[in-house]
């Protein structure tokens, strides 16, 4: 299911973060920087990460082999910065 949401957080150094669906500061999901699809323009050097503040869309994964991740992004595209 396609969603929005703005990044809540993301550390690059790790290579990920947290969603807020819809915007919403109470509901979050994981990203994880290999869910980030690629585009040459904002990431040149091959480096993808997200920015916090940044309007993303991606795909809302349900996740049944984890405990404390049972939503995950899945194929985000960068909306807005």
């Amino acid at each position: 299911m396609k969603r929005e949401g703005v990044v809540k957080w993301f550390k690059e150094e790790k290579g990920y973060g947290r969603i807020m669906l819809d915007g919403e500061d109470g509901n979050h999901v994981f990203v994880h920087f290999s869910s980030i699809i690629p585009n040459k323009e904002r990431f040149p050097n091959g480096f993808i990460f997200l920015k916090q503040g940044q309007k993303v869309s991606f795909d809302l994964i349900e996740n049944p082999n984890s405990i404390d991740q049972k939503q995950v992004a899945e194929n985000i595209i960068i909306i807005s910065d």
